[in-house]
């Protein structure tokens, strides 16, 4: 899609202007990540046409309509604006306020089998009813660990079925640092529903060094709607395969849940980035970037 040629200006010529400096920064961080300021105006030119085609019922300041209402007010997490606002706050200043020994600091995964929405019933899933759950693991934890910090999000992946639909997958993903792998994956187990199935609900891998920090912080905010495919194992259990795109339908039903909710109601924090994300809904975009790109020099130095 060509970009009609009109003056920029405001926010969007301050991030066309560094628009190469922002990329380098993401792709510092991991490699498969990008930014291009006319590519997420293009993005989200097509969630607001698939949502209207679609007849989909959404607010009308779910979407932002350009780079210079960003800071105006807080759109919904589907608005790819607001992604890409939420991952360079994320990677600037939530990574920046993070310390650890990376003793214990564990990227845990937590997907419970029971979540699962067959596509055209996402909509039935609570998403503050699923918080509670993930509080009611971390509680405990904070109790017996004085030290403990978490932080992470809420997202919604799909598997496809053998009959062509999908199941769309609620999980979250959490840094947690000062708790033993043990303690960590008991509570999560604890919280469990009685129909869960799954074979490995809580994953935990030990995050060592700030660049692994910074690349599972860089994967928790990708937001995407991914549809990954599995594969049988050389042991006949199902794994996962490789990840795909949502299309069609699917991709509506993922935009227009999405469009309900803000990126804030999506986070998870308990101990100090508590205080950080309280502060992230009220940060313009300029001074993020600003921390992005500052944080992106003392990762190379």
């Amino acid at each position: 899609m060509a970009r009609i040629l009109t003056p920029r200006r405001g926010i969007e010529r301050y991030l066309h202007e560094r628009e190469f400096e922002v990329r380098a920064c993401l792709k510092s961080i991991h490699v498969s990540s990008t930014f291009s300021v006319d590519g997420i105006v293009a993005t989200q030119l097509a969630r607001l046409e698939a949502l209207q085609a679609a007849k989909v019922d959404f607010a009308s300041d779910a979407l932002h309509v350009d780079w210079n209402r960003v800071d105006l007010r807080r759109a919904s997490a589907a608005c790819a604006f607001e992604q890409f606002r939420a991952r360079a706050w994320a990677l600037g200043e939530l990574n920046q306020s993070l310390s650890s020994t990376y003793t214990n600091l564990y990227h845990l995964t937590f997907a419970d089998t029971a979540d699962r929405r067959r596509s055209g019933a996402l909509k039935r899933f609570n998403l503050a009813a699923y918080k509670r759950r993930i509080r009611k693991a971390l509680t405990p934890l904070q109790e017996s660990f004085s030290e403990i910090w978490a932080v992470g999000m809420v997202e919604i992946s799909a598997t496809p079925t053998s009959d062509d639909a999908v199941l769309f997958e609620p999980h979250c993903h959490l840094l947690v640092d000062g708790v033993p792998s043990m303690d960590l994956r008991a509570a999560f187990k604890s919280v469990l529903k009685k129909r869960s199935s799954a074979l490995r609900p809580v994953q935990l891998e030990p995050v060592r060094t700030p660049a692994d920090r910074a690349r599972v912080l860089s994967y928790f905010f990708k937001q995407v709607p991914e549809l990954r495919s599995q594969i049988v194992g050389v042991d006949g259990r199902l794994i996962r395969g490789r990840s795909n795109h949502l299309t069609g339908a699917a991709k509506v039903e993922w935009l227009a849940w999405m469009a309900g909710h803000h990126v804030t109601e999506l986070l998870i924090s308990i101990g100090p980035p508590a205080g950080v994300i309280e502060k992230f809904e009220y940060r313009d975009l300029q001074p993020i970037i600003d921390e992005l790109l500052k944080a992106g020099i003392e990762h190379d130095n």
